[in-house]
């Protein structure tokens, strides 16, 4: 199973303004795209800047097998507060809310790793939780192949340079769907 982990910073949150807006856009969506062409199944929890991406270009595959591809988990401390994409996708796994956001959400993020047995984990753009869920999913699964696409800036660029990568497709390749048919195709 592969796993993404997306965001895009809003003011005020850490990494707000080294983003690469229309990079992590377009990344997330040629990752939908691969995914789905490929018939590889990938979860990630919805935040409620990517949800939609994944959607539109998911929307497009709307066969049997969308249902086992695509996972999207969202802690209950959102319902109600969630992108009205999330009521199109069938595999919706609603996480349990706590007294606090952090407890909630990291109750969400150790049920979905300990639910998907994870190969590879995709990290574009995004915030702090970027970093949190690195450091979850290496605990989870110490073998797993970590992809930081560093064009998309801001946590995701911090990661790709954190972990001294020298990766010529994740730090100047723009495009991504050809980034993706080979590190998620030929693996």
């Amino acid at each position: 199973m592969i796993f993404l982990s997306a965001s895009i910073p809003i003011p005020g949150r850490e990494f707000y303004g080294t983003e690469d807006v229309v990079a992590i856009r377009e990344a997330v969506m040629a990752f939908t795209k691969v995914c789905m062409e490929k018939h590889l199944p990938f979860y990630f929890g919805g935040h409620p800047a990517i949800t939609p991406l994944v959607w539109e270009v998911a929307k497009d595959y709307l066969h049997e097998e969308f249902k086992t591809l695509v996972h999207i988990y969202q802690s209950s401390w959102f319902l109600g507060n969630t992108p009205k994409e999330v009521e199109f996708y069938n595999n919706v796994v609603w996480t349990e809310a706590k007294d606090s956001i952090l407890e909630s959400i990291e109750l969400m993020r150790n049920q979905m790793f300990r639910e998907n047995k994870t190969t590879i984990a995709v990290f574009i753009g995004g915030m702090k939780g970027i970093m949190d869920e690195y450091d979850l999913i290496t605990k989870y699964y110490s073998d797993v192949k970590i992809l930081p696409i560093a064009t998309t800036g801001a946590a995701s660029e911090k990661l790709y340079k954190d972990l001294g990568l020298n990766n010529s497709d994740l730090c100047d390749n723009y495009s991504y769907v050809s980034v993706f048919r080979k590190y998620l195709v030929n693996k």
